[in-house]
């Protein structure tokens, strides 16, 4: 039976959160299994303590006693690798206690029993097992293992090698099973924090990539939503005075630098309508205005985005939609409430297919659709169809109902 070898020379190298709880669970219950086994045994060693000389057996049953006593009692409160330590202390004081255990016996045991070194061998093998590296672990179950056999040929010669042999064989195998499931414990325990770290590092880089995403798409927005804007009113410099002109870039520069709206403002529904109706109106006179209003608080940010995504939406209506066309009505719907704000923008133009919304339209990929996608709980819809008009909806649920 293998198990992958625990990497430097203690479990605690690069041990990670669950493998450092896994750790501490097998050393309480080894702890807590190793005094059960002395309850269960106490008779028995003590008859076998009575046949051999007192004081050495009985400093060598509390040496064998103590080490499950204190690992039950502090295996959840002591740093892991003092308790190492104890663990590794643990296994060569039992080792010592086996070697020297058939010089002090005088056999026969009674009832030719096994020795109640033998009982309790695996406890020190799994404590030594939680800690160390392989190459210590398997030594030493091999060691014990062949140190249980000698001690029952040496302590009941009258039961032959045959059964000291099958002590030998029960002995190590009994030790090895519980050695590799401590091992194969410890494995799992460390590829499971692997993951988790890798996951962790996984959702690291993708909140980075949406970030920059998010960043690059509201930048975009921005670009088009004014500078292009500016730009294109500034080449039609004949036709716009010159004060319209140094208003706009003052608009723009306010925009881009992000001063227009305090990043910790918290707008009321009355206060986002009213700039959202001023938004309207600095557009065209002639867009019709509908409003209900409830108690609402509206991040800063959210509402930029809601009024820049709504210009955008005029912007398009006021350039594309009157084409052909001697009169567009235009709408702006607008409700606000403690569950979000939603905004309808209407016209009856000439309208186009929205479910290919062709290249050129930048606006409505970038600066609608993508910018409000980009933002917890907002959404954007646009619904056109070529002579039917267009209504684009833009809006925004709290986090708080969503």
């Amino acid at each position: 039976m293998t198990t992958p070898a625990p990497r430097g020379g203690s479990a605690l190298d690069d041990a990670g959160e669950a493998e450092r709880r896994v750790l501490r669970i097998i050393y309480l219950s080894i702890g807590i299994g190793g005094l059960v086994y002395l309850g269960v045994g106490f008779g028995k060693a003590a008859a076998q303590i009575e046949a051999m000389e007192h004081g050495w057996a009985l400093v060598a049953y509390l040496l064998a006693a103590g080490g499950p006593v204190v690992l039950a009692t502090t295996s959840l409160w002591l740093p892991l690798r003092i308790l190492n330590r104890i663990a590794g202390a643990y296994a060569l004081v039992f080792l010592a206690v086996m070697v020297t255990f058939p010089l002090f016996a005088r056999p026969p045991l009674p009832d030719n029993g096994s020795p109640w070194t033998n009982d309790l061998m695996a406890i020190p093998a799994i404590a030594l097992a939680i800690g160390a590296r392989q190459r210590t672990i398997w030594p030493y179950v091999v060691v014990t293992g062949i140190t249980s056999g000698v001690i029952r040929s040496l302590t009941a010669p009258d039961e032959g090698l045959a059964v000291a042999g099958l002590d030998l064989l029960y002995n190590t195998f009994f030790d090895t099973v519980f050695v590799a499931i401590t091992l194969v414990s410890r494995s799992s325990a460390r590829r499971l924090d692997e993951a988790a770290a890798a996951a962790q590092i996984k959702t690291s880089r993708e909140a980075e990539t949406t970030a920059r995403v998010q960043q690059r798409i509201r930048i975009d927005a921005l670009v088009h939503d004014h500078v292009l804007s500016a730009l294109l009113i500034a080449s039609r410099a004949d036709d716009v005075p010159t004060p319209a002109l140094r208003t706009l870039a003052a608009t723009t520069l306010a925009t881009l630098s992000e001063d227009a709206l305090p990043p910790s403002e918290l707008l009321s529904g009355d206060e986002f309508v009213g700039r959202l109706r001023s938004s309207v109106s600095s557009q065209s006179s002639g867009i019709e205005f509908e409003m209900s209003v409830d108690e609402a608080r509206i991040p800063s940010d959210i509402a930029q985005a809601l009024l820049e995504a709504t210009a955008e939406a005029l912007r398009n209506s006021l350039r594309h939609a009157g084409q052909g066309r001697a009169e567009v009505t235009r709408r702006v719907s607008v409700r606000t409430a403690t569950s979000g704000i939603e905004i309808g923008v209407t016209d009856d133009g000439v309208g186009f297919n929205s479910r290919r919304i062709p290249p050129e339209r930048l606006g409505v990929r970038v600066s609608i659709l993508n910018r409000m996608s980009t933002l917890p709980g907002g959404y954007a819809d646009v619904d056109s169809g070529r002579g039917s008009g267009t209504r684009v909806t833009i809006g925004w649920r709290s986090e708080m109902t969503s």
